[in-house]
């Protein structure tokens, strides 16, 4: 019996940008699906993040921060892209946790902001809305997932 021709689907052609887009896309809402694993989120968006900037190497944290700064303003300008690069992303990725000061919440406590400073226990923490920057994350991959069709 003959084989079936193969498809991207058979061998995971990540180099098909619709593919590799489309997973993005699909992880990100089976994680935010279940509505509680904030922090995986921010790990998958920061990542995903990482595999959309092009940088050579030894240049990743510039194409990472000119992606941001090109594609996600509004974080820029609520937290900066080199904060988000530093406490967020590379805290996130490489030590599993958030820098001192820095701290993830939900839409529900941000009331729309992008983030804001709260007070917890007397100390200050900068808090990043998890639900904007994967809506935000989510809208961008659409629109690079229209623009391959």
């Amino acid at each position: 019996m003959p084989l079936r021709p193969a498809s991207t689907a058979d061998f995971a052609n990540l180099a098909d940008p619709k593919l590799r887009l489309s997973w993005m896309r699909d992880c990100v809402e089976a994680v935010r699906t279940p509505g509680h694993l904030h922090y995986p989120l921010l790990n998958l968006v920061s990542t995903f993040i990482d595999g959309l900037a092009s940088a050579p190497p030894g240049k990743t944290k510039n194409g990472y921060v000119d992606y941001l700064t090109e594609h996600f303003p509004e974080l820029c300008a609520a937290v900066g892209a080199e904060i988000f690069y530093a406490k967020y992303r590379c805290k996130a990725v490489h030590e599993f946790g958030l820098a001192d000061g820095f701290a993830i919440g939900r839409e529900s406590g941000l009331a729309g902001k992008y983030a804001d400073t709260q007070s917890i226990n007397g100390k200050d923490y900068l808090i990043l809305n998890i639900d904007r920057l994967v809506q935000d994350f989510l809208a961008h991959i659409d629109k690079r997932i229209q623009a391959v069709r």
